[in-house]
């Protein structure tokens, strides 16, 4: 039976690499950045975010390197590492965040439904002044930045020092709790 070595040109790097061997692990960047980064390439249109996230995989490769299971492919396991990253970038810069604007418009909306059921705009305006009184602190001036001021999410990150994607998380969970009290108060009346 062959050894490792033969069967896979990587194995001597990676063992290497596994112990801590700094010089191992860039030789298996050099080896592998162009198919990292193609992969990324054909996926992104921006070649500097393509760049980036090539960077960042390698990273997380080096800090995870120890852990890997030397007797499998490491092209493959770094492809996964580059596709992760790509998927929480597309995700964390995706032009419409989960759960925008629409759902207090379908809050505001629900006028025409309550109108139907009985009941009436005051109902709702009422209901939802309850609601966000009970919201203090950090969550009401988010609130109030982003749908009284209309500040844009640039300028709220800016002025909190919050990553895009932390502030949108926080909007989305403001807006289903707001939704959630606005109902539970609406069905307490009927």
């Amino acid at each position: 039976m062959e050894s490792p070595d033969q069967d896979d040109p990587d194995a001597g790097w990676l063992k290497a690499a596994g112990e801590g061997d700094l010089a191992a692990f860039s030789n298996l960047i050099v080896k592998h950045q162009w198919a990292v980064r193609a992969f990324l390439l054909v996926r992104l249109s921006r070649k500097h975010e393509a760049e980036d996230l090539a960077q960042e995989t390698f990273l997380t490769a080096w800090k995870n390197i120890a852990k890997f299971d030397p007797s499998r492919p490491f092209a493959p396991w770094l492809r996964g590492i580059a596709e992760n990253h790509l998927c929480n970038h597309l995700r964390k810069f995706r032009a419409e965040p989960i759960g925008g604007s629409e759902a207090l418009q379908l809050i505001l909306d629900q006028h025409s439904a309550a109108e139907a059921s009985g009941r009436n705009e005051s109902d709702l305006a009422e209901a939802m002044r309850e609601c966000l009184a009970g919201i203090q602190g950090e969550a009401r001036e988010l609130l109030m930045s982003r749908y009284a001021e209309g500040r844009s999410m640039a300028e709220i990150c800016a002025s909190t020092g919050k990553k895009h994607s932390a502030v949108t998380m926080k909007l989305h969970r403001l807006r289903l709790a707001l939704a959630a009290c606005v109902e539970s108060r609406l069905g307490q009346t009927n």
